[in-house]
């Protein structure tokens, strides 16, 4: 079983939680939260929605991608509701913003049209499992 910090609001990780379920879920609402769990122990893979601790998605990615002990960790960076990043601009934004700063991904769930949710825990655990 892989275990997935989900850094996100409620909203968001409430749709998270249920598309992953079965694995060993850790969530934090905020950056002092998912530093302490990243400080705790193992981490499989880091998922953080676009407004996790009031847009301090690029903050999470860089602070795991500068430090030793977590960069090897998956960060996937995420877009769950559909008003966030309404623009296609800004969605490209946030994109090619992940990918600069070491991400593995960004993941809208718009791009997902037959069953958007399991389509995203599928490329989801993509990730777990090394692929792209």
């Amino acid at each position: 079983m892989s275990k997935i910090l989900i850094a996100a609001s409620p909203e968001p990780r409430a749709v998270l939680e249920r598309m992953l379920a079965g694995h060993d879920l850790v969530c934090a609402e905020t950056m002092s939260q998912a530093v302490a769990f990243l400080r705790e122990g193992r981490v499989d893979l880091i998922l953080c929605t676009v407004v996790f601790d009031e847009s301090k998605m690029f903050d999470l990615l860089r602070l795991v991608k500068d430090a030793p002990e977590w960069q090897s960790i998956p960060f996937v960076g995420a877009r769950v509701r559909p008003h966030v990043l309404r623009t296609p601009t800004a969605l490209e934004a946030a994109t090619l913003t992940c990918r600069l700063l070491g991400a593995a991904a960004f993941l809208d769930i718009a791009d997902y049209q037959v069953d958007p949710e399991r389509e995203m825990r599928s490329a989801i655990e993509r990730f777990l499992q090394g692929g792209t």
